[in-house]
């Protein structure tokens, strides 16, 4: 694998990762419907869609890794 090709999945993988576990969890935070709910509901929501994210993205991971890709 070359340089450029190794740091262009490197920026994929870190770019997933913000999404999913920075941008999202925020982005719903701030939707009308988790916003007006109770502390414990938010706070379940958005910690199950980070985990979640989180989760999906070490799955990824791992099979890219199986597959040669990473």
């Amino acid at each position: 694998m070359t340089w450029p090709a190794a740091g262009l999945r490197a920026v994929a993988v870190f770019v997933y990762f913000v999404v999913a576990t920075v941008w999202l969890p925020d982005f719903v935070l701030k939707l009308d419907g988790i916003a007006g709910a109770s502390a414990f509901v938010r706070d379940a929501v958005v910690s199950a869609l980070w985990m979640a994210g989180l989760a999906g993205g070490l799955v990824l991971l791992r099979r890219a890794q199986r597959r040669g890709v990473i």
